[in-house]
């Protein structure tokens, strides 16, 4: 499909909410989750290069396993993974890329977003950052082309970084995956996204690993998920789910892992998604506003 300005953007189907494994490294911990994940229903797998990740080799493998346990085909299951930082650039992309999907065993993903605006995680001011950016979505783009990647977007990406992509990029990004919750509302990068016809993806639906008790036990959310007749992370999960936005819950309790699809039945209403705010905004810990 084409954008008024004759450029491609991409519809693929994706679940509204999906299975995060950051942090599950472990082949035992991804077989017993994934595992847990499709019995309840799932068919949305999250992942990434990254390091915190460590599980593209793992997932592959266990997919091989279970999809067949399940009556499942490779194309009824949705896969997202990520550009690592250090491997931006036009070269270490393609290269990096190739190989996510050797450790995925699948000939395509169907999403790949680039992880984070800049090259350098300790300078924002590094004059490789927009380079690298640049130089990452082209390769995007070929791949997209070449149909090893379904769709493509971007993670982290605030709104001057995707006035930057959108001035060159010629396919259209598909999501733009943030951390978003009460504790963190980024309510103009949402309207933004939403004005791009770009989707708009919350991580960290329970806060961020420093203010993650903080949020689970908040008073005010706690009262509004008994309103729902619910607990405070399928509150947490429906507050964004009501917006539109989809969401990533991550567990290895097989019985959390469940329970959280519950949340796609909760409608959470507009006065009580401002309800839920925090007054004081807390960033995160992995901060991309100033590349």
């Amino acid at each position: 499909m084409l954008d008024k300005t004759g450029r491609e953007y991409v519809r693929a189907k994706m679940p509204m909410i999906g299975f995060g494994t950051f942090q599950v490294s472990t082949e035992q911990d991804i077989y017993a989750t994934i595992d847990a994940a499709l019995s309840a229903g799932y068919r949305f797998i999250d992942s990434a290069q990254d390091p915190k990740y460590n599980n593209e080799h793992h997932i592959g493998k266990v997919l091989k396993e279970l999809l067949p346990k399940y009556n499942l085909k490779r194309e009824e299951i949705f896969i997202t993974t990520k550009l690592r930082v250090e491997n931006q650039g036009y070269e270490k992309a393609e290269k990096s890329i190739l190989e996510s999907l050797q450790k995925l065993q699948t000939d395509y993903v169907d999403l790949l977003l680039i992880h984070f605006p800049g090259c350098n995680r300790n300078d924002p001011n590094d004059p490789r950052n927009p380079v690298a950016r640049r130089e990452s979505w082209e390769v995007l783009e070929k791949l997209y082309k070449e149909k090893k990647l379904r769709s493509i977007g971007v993670s982290n990406y605030q709104i001057s970084h995707l006035e930057e992509l959108l001035g060159h990029a010629t396919v259209l990004p598909a999501v733009n995956q943030c951390e978003y919750h009460p504790y963190y509302y980024t309510k103009d990068l949402v309207k933004y996204c939403e004005s791009k016809d770009i989707h708009f993806q919350a991580y960290s639906s329970f806060g961020s690993e420093c203010k993650k008790e903080a949020l689970l036990s908040d008073p005010k959310i706690a009262a509004l998920a008994k309103k729902y007749g619910t607990n405070v992370t399928n509150f947490l999960l429906a507050w964004a789910l009501s917006q539109g936005i989809s969401v990533l819950p991550r567990s290895r309790n097989p019985a959390h892992v469940k329970e959280n699809l519950k949340a796609l039945d909760i409608k959470v209403s507009p006065e009580d998604i401002e309800a839920a705010r925090a007054d004081n905004q807390t960033k995160f810990l992995w901060d991309p506003t100033k590349f």
